[in-house]
């Protein structure tokens, strides 16, 4: 299950590209595809490198001026999703 302190970066074994204004992508492993737009894909870009899920709940409700727990939570609904597709991967983050 994916908390606000779990690290998340896209799979790299998919392979993505832009179809107008959508993104395309394609798990190499099962063969599915897949396609995003607008918050979705500003999503998948922003974790093409580790990112914490808190920071990319702070980043989208103030650029696209959400209440932050309504942003959290459907942001964590669509991580999960990726989650269970295998298009994500997590580390959580070491506790302190």
């Amino acid at each position: 299950m994916l908390t606000l302190n779990s690290i998340i970066k896209r799979d790299p074994e998919i392979i993505a590209a832009e179809a107008d204004q959508d993104l395309i992508m394609v798990s190499i492993a099962t063969g599915h595809y897949y396609g995003v737009s607008d918050v979705a894909r500003e999503i998948w870009d922003a974790i093409e490198r580790p990112k914490r899920v808190s920071e990319l709940v702070e980043d989208l409700s103030a650029g696209y001026r959400v209440d932050a727990s309504l942003c959290e939570e459907q942001t964590l609904s669509f991580l999960e999703a990726l989650l269970e597709e295998g298009l994500l991967q997590v580390k959580d983050a070491p506790t302190r």
